[in-house]
């Protein structure tokens, strides 16, 4: 056994200089900080009255059922998600443990909640490089990861097209095209990169991404949006929709409004723009006042979703990341040892 088979980033991370590390462990700190006050701030400025609205609709305990269901929903959801992102990752270079693969896409989950770009940009491809993955190898997986969330994201809102255009929906069909040719064709979108690439300057990568990932990657990011719906529809039945009309119709409208309010750059988070959209498909199973008191509560829930995913995933993989990164050293050690007996 030689020391090739220590984790590299781990050794360089303890080989680099004593200043740069106290460095990085400042900014960290600092980083953290932020991130905790962003969250605050975001917890705090969601409209909390909407939970005694939908109390006031049924049995306590029902409703706490229903509201456990939606949290439960909107966190396993982006986990899901997080899944199609590493099959991207690791297609495109060497192998990267799971807790390294979750500290990169904790951290950047986390990071949106930070005023600016800048900031969560920085921090992830510092957690990135920390953690092995080069800076074009990130480039290209969140490159391709956004485009793939967009197209399934949209191609589940067809969901709603049969209660939205009744028998003119199948014309919606065509929406879902870019889906079936990734799928179908799956070099084309590494032709999109390339050309993405070439036009940010920046280098392509070594490896390109396999037909069978990009079709297991698709079917990843298209179960993570329907989970992710689920949320919607038990809030849509807390408020009196009927189950089995408004299941299609909720789960499509997440999908379809959250991509919408992606694209509308100039609103952080699809503000307003993704609770638009919701009212208005969520008005064909419910009066419009419990419609807009449902888009309110997706909002919160899937905010409280996302900070309990972010915040306690990324608390258990920084507990199992320090017991491995110990037994790394305690390894590279012996190692170390066996190294100078063999040569006494």
């Amino acid at each position: 056994m030689s020391l090739d088979t220590v984790d590299g980033p781990a050794v360089a991370e303890r080989t680099a200089p004593p200043w740069r590390r106290r460095l990085w462990r400042v900014l960290a700190v600092v980083f953290g900080v932020a991130v905790v006050v962003a969250v605050g701030r975001a917890l705090a400025g969601q409209d909390w009255s909407v939970v005694a609205v939908l109390l006031a609709r049924r049995d306590g305990t029902e409703i706490g059922l229903l509201l456990a269901g939606a949290l439960l929903a909107a966190t396993v959801g982006p986990l899901i998600g997080m899944l199609s992102w590493r099959v991207i990752l690791l297609e495109l270079g060497p192998p990267v443990r799971l807790t390294r693969v979750m500290r990169i896409f904790l951290v950047g989950f986390l990071a949106k909640y930070v005023p600016g770009k800048v900031p969560g940009i920085v921090a992830a491809v510092k957690v990135a490089t920390a953690n092995g993955v080069t800076l074009p190898r990130m480039l290209v997986a969140g490159t391709l990861s956004t485009l793939l969330v967009h197209l399934t994201g949209l191609s589940v809102g067809l969901l709603t097209g049969g209660q939205v255009l009744g028998g003119q929906a199948g014309w919606l069909v065509l929406a879902a095209l870019p889906v079936l040719v990734a799928v179908a064709w799956p070099r084309t979108l590494d032709r999109l990169v390339a050309l993405v690439l070439r036009l940010a300057r920046r280098p392509e990568p070594a490896r390109s991404v396999s037909g069978r990932a990009v079709r297991v990657a698709v079917g990843w990011q298209t179960l993570s949006w329907l989970v992710s719906g689920v949320h919607l529809w038990l809030l849509a039945v807390a408020m009196g929709a009927d189950p089995a009309a408004s299941l299609p119709l909720c789960v499509g409208a997440f999908g379809l409004a959250t991509v919408v309010g992606v694209l509308a750059v100039v609103v952080p988070d699809g503000l307003g723009v993704r609770e638009a959209a919701l009212t208005g498909a969520l008005a064909l199973v419910l009066p419009v006042p419990s419609a807009v008191a449902v888009a309110v509560a997706s909002r919160l829930v899937t905010t409280v979703g996302e900070v309990v995913l972010g915040g306690a995933a990324l608390a258990v993989v920084e507990i199992v990341h320090r017991r491995s990164s110990a037994a790394d050293a305690a390894l590279e050690r012996e190692m170390r040892g066996h190294v100078q007996v063999d040569r006494a």
